[in-house]
């Protein structure tokens, strides 16, 4: 009887165990899904989407053709940020790029020569979640070149190494102090986000460089046995 009594014990010991990993794990999940949203909804702030409508008017008047194209690539951004609402599976880094290089078109049509964009990618065919590079492109526009007089240089890089794969945005802006931007008791929504997202679905970090007045360098790495495509 005694054995029996410990069986018992340990059976449900396990079964409290399962119960207690799944609800962990299911609000995880809410969790991830919550800030996923939360970045979506960031990335289409009406200050952004109020700027890109007035350049768009402004063009009508001087150059209709430009605010063909500029609608045009407005309404991809929409429709690419509205799309990632549904989407829950991972994406290969070349898709994520096309959504940020249509972002960054239109940040131009803004900045004009004051925004620069370099590309450098040796590698894009691994994957990643949705929108969790995108948010780090703009914030080096909107916190860094938008900031500095005379505007600067955003560079997107990746590299495959024989462990990882690395993704890097830098930009020549503002930069900041980068001890205290994480107390300075503001919400830092899409660094936060990115990084939840990316550890707990990658297993991947996010590392942050800057210097006041020296620019701003993020770094994405991704070990190499959580994305084979």
């Amino acid at each position: 009887m005694l054995l029996f009594a410990v069986h018992g014990f340990r059976a449900l010991k396990r079964v409290l165990i399962d119960y207690q990993g799944a609800r962990r794990a299911k609000k995880l999940e809410k969790e991830l899904e919550e800030s996923r949203i939360a970045i979506l909804l960031s990335q289409m702030q009406p200050h952004f989407i109020h700027n890109i409508l007035n350049v768009i008017y402004y063009l009508c008047g001087k150059d209709p053709v430009a605010a063909q194209k500029a609608i045009s690539k407005f309404s991809d951004h929409l429709r690419n940020n509205l799309e990632a609402i549904s989407q829950t599976e991972l994406i290969t880094f070349r898709k994520e790029l096309d959504h940020i290089h249509t972002y960054l078109e239109l940040e131009q049509i803004r900045f004009g020569e004051e925004l620069s964009i370099v590309y450098d990618i040796e590698e894009d065919s691994f994957l990643l979640p949705v929108l969790s590079i995108q948010p780090l492109v703009e914030n080096a526009v909107k916190h860094g070149i938008a900031k500095k007089r005379g505007g600067g240089v955003v560079t997107i890089s990746s590299q495959k190494t024989e462990t990882a794969y690395r993704i890097t945005v830098s930009d020549t802006g503002v930069g900041f102090d980068v001890d205290r931007y994480m107390d300075d008791g503001k919400v830092h929504v899409g660094l936060i986000n990115v990084r939840q997202r990316l550890a707990s679905r990658m297993n991947a970090t996010v590392d942050v460089d800057s210097t006041p007045g020296n620019g701003t360098t993020v770094t994405v790495t991704i070990p190499r046995e959580k994305v084979n495509p």
